[in-house]
């Protein structure tokens, strides 16, 4: 009888150890997991500030920056301070970074700078994707992309592009699809070939529909950089609400100069139509 009670504490006192060590090692896997969370999260919105400031320098030099004098110097200057490089491209005008030599001359070169979170200059296959474009806002951490190019042609600056946008998953036709929001400014030296959407005018701001499926989600400025007119509007650019916690941009907030313009212009030709 005595054995019997013995063999039976020393199972259940077996069974208690396993369930404590269970429950101990389910503890550990758990506080592991969400430390990996953590960390993960933490990297990645410290990555979105950190770039974040890197654009915000950028559009900063951008908003002093003289376009109408510009030459080769002074676009190289600023490319190359705020982590951009020259493009080589042969005679029809594809890019190519194979061919041996240098990449331009001051004649003819052409600039360009890529600023983005991680998700965004991550390959990413479809399904990883969509889960990351789509969940990771909710944390406040936002994808989002910087691209800044300068075109140098006969020694002074020529034409310059540059746009920051937010990266979104909405559905459309039943599938999901990958939907900027965001704020460019197009600068352009040649009045002749000075293509704006609209009337023909030196500084134009309006709402580019980039597909007919999709909402209105690019605001756009341009300006004639030789007209005397200054560009420091077109580039009040305001970047914190693309890291955000709780919402994304609103045009309003991205681009308060070119919102506020744009607005006043629709405002007129509405009262011009009555």
């Amino acid at each position: 009888m005595g054995s019997r009670l013995s063999e039976v504490i020393d199972t259940h006192s077996k069974r208690t150890d396993a369930h404590r060590r269970f429950r101990a090692t389910l503890r550990w896997v758990v506080k592991l997991a969400m430390g990996c969370i953590a960390c993960s999260w933490l990297f990645l919105y410290s990555d979105s500030v950190y770039q974040r400031r890197r654009a915000e320098s950028l559009f900063a030099d951008l908003k002093s920056f003289d376009f109408a004098t510009a030459g080769f110097p002074e676009v190289r200057d600023i490319m190359n301070r705020n982590g951009g490089a020259a493009i080589q491209r042969d005679l029809h005008g594809n890019v190519t970074f194979e061919r041996p030599g240098p990449t331009c001359t001051p004649e003819d070169c052409t600039f360009q700078l890529w600023i983005t979170t991680w998700p965004a200059r991550t390959p990413l296959l479809d399904r990883m994707a969509e889960f990351f474009y789509t969940n990771l806002p909710y944390v406040g951490v936002r994808s989002w992309v910087l691209y800044a190019r300068l075109e140098v042609r006969n020694g002074k600056l020529d034409r310059s592009y540059t746009a920051v946008s937010e990266l979104k998953m909405e559905r459309f036709d039943s599938r999901m699809e990958l939907v900027p929001l965001g704020y460019e400014v197009e600068v352009q030296r040649d009045s002749a070939n000075f293509h704006c959407p609209g009337l023909n005018r030196e500084y134009r701001v309006y709402i580019d529909h980039n597909d007919a499926r999709l909402p209105e989600n690019v605001l756009s400025t341009c300006v004639l950089q030789s007209a005397g007119i200054p560009t420091k509007r077109a580039f009040n650019v305001h970047l914190r609400c693309l890291n955000g916690l709780f919402r994304s941009c609103r045009f309003d907030e991205l681009a308060p100069s070119a919102w506020a313009d744009y607005s006043a212009m629709t405002a007129l030709q509405v009262r011009d139509r009555q």
